[in-house]
């Protein structure tokens, strides 16, 4: 499907290393993580000034002794949890960088997402399948589940702070009670990998994307089988980020980020491009006013003024749903123009000869004698 090109030439970073993931502070704008391969994790600053957007490394820290793979705030900014290739949890004071709780050894196997629920519990997913809860207080893991045979892709929770969504290269959304430790509900197989998730329209629809380029939707608390399906890409989708509660970004194999309207379902614009390789990462300040973005095997960051591309993207939505409500109005008028045209040819009918009128009257009589056989 073509789309119009709406790139943001907003400013990039670059580091030493390839960044893996990227996590904005859930109170702020202003402060931005990466997890680099390394096992570096970089703080970044976003100087908002009136005339030039910019970012600054403003702390760079040694956190894993393999590769960052995904980063998490607790709710309250304070904290930050990462995960890492080498198996391990650590939590970290944000203002200082100070360990706080560490867990050397969560999973058996490299861990590749997580998701943090609450000041005090986190959920984690690994390359195996399996996801774990914890808690920052106690030294073991609340739970365990192992109902996926392929990697979690992963994690989101729900505003109730319950409901768990987990995605995995298996090609399954499974949910779980946080509260009561259990398997909710797993979807029916999909085609393909499920990449990644979100929570939309008001926190009454999931959509989760695809490594063939298809967003399957689903209602909330109807995991079971999707709603609806959206196969508008044209190919792999790697990442998604919330833009607003009808305005998506996909971070796609092919270097793009496109912005895709919900409900109707259609692709708005191609808002930056990182490079040829995929997008590795996307995220989405708290405000959703900043959008940063890297790909795969890149050093850079790329920050996109989500702000000013939602107002260009909504105004061209509206135009789009006048385009395709005056057609409808038109097609209705013409409907209403043919009906006129009929009623008006049956008045002319009925002031025909009588021959004519009895050769129409005699017509219908004959079929009604057949539907009466």
């Amino acid at each position: 499907m073509n789309s119009t090109a709406l790139f943001d030439d907003g400013p990039e970073i670059e580091f030493s290393t390839e960044i893996m993931c990227s996590r904005f502070s859930p109170i702020t704008q202003n402060l931005c993580l990466a997890g680099a391969i390394s096992g570096h994790l970089h703080w970044i600053q976003i100087n908002d000034d009136e005339n030039e957007r910019s970012m600054s490394n403003i702390r760079s820290m040694k956190v894993h002794k393999k590769s960052v793979r995904a980063i998490g705030f607790t709710p309250d900014s304070l904290s930050i949890v990462t995960v890492s290739k080498d198996k391990s949890i650590k939590l970290r004071s944000t203002e200082t960088g100070k360990m706080i709780t560490k867990y050397k050894r969560a999973h058996n196997s490299p861990i590749n997402c997580l998701c943090v629920v609450d000041n005090c519990v986190l959920a984690t997913g690994d390359d195996d399948g399996y996801v774990k809860l914890w808690d920052y207080r106690q030294k073991k893991s609340l739970a365990e589940f192992h109902d996926c045979d392929d990697y979690i892709s992963d994690l989101t929770c729900g505003s109730d702070r319950r409901t768990l969504l987990t995605t995995s290269g298996e090609g399954t959304l499974t949910v779980y009670n946080v509260r009561n430790k259990k398997l909710q509900i797993q979807s029916e197989l999909m085609d393909s990998d499920l990449t990644a998730c979100q929570i939309v329209k008001d926190g009454t629809k999931v959509v989760c994307s695809t490594m063939e380029g298809v967003l399957y939707f689903f209602n909330w608390k109807e995991f079971g089988n999707m709603s609806d399906r959206f196969p508008g890409h044209p190919g792999g989708i790697e990442c998604l980020s919330t833009l607003d509660q009808s305005l998506i970004a996909t971070g796609c194999e092919d270097g793009k980020i496109r912005a895709l309207s919900l409900y109707p379902h259609r692709i708005m614009s191609v808002i930056g491009r990182t490079s040829t390789m995929p997008i590795q990462t996307l995220c989405a300040s708290y405000d959703t006013d900043y959008l940063i973005g890297t790909s795969t095997s890149q050093e850079t960051l790329q920050l996109i003024d989500s702000k000013q591309l939602k107002i260009i993207l909504n105004e061209k939505k509206k135009k789009v749903g006048k385009r395709q409500n005056n057609s409808f109005f038109a097609d209705l008028e013409m409907n209403e123009q043919t009906e006129f045209d009929d009623e008006q040819a049956q008045s002319s009918d009925d002031n025909d000869s009588s021959d004519d009128h009895y050769q129409k009257k005699k017509q219908p009589k004959k079929k009604k004698k057949k539907l009466d056989c």
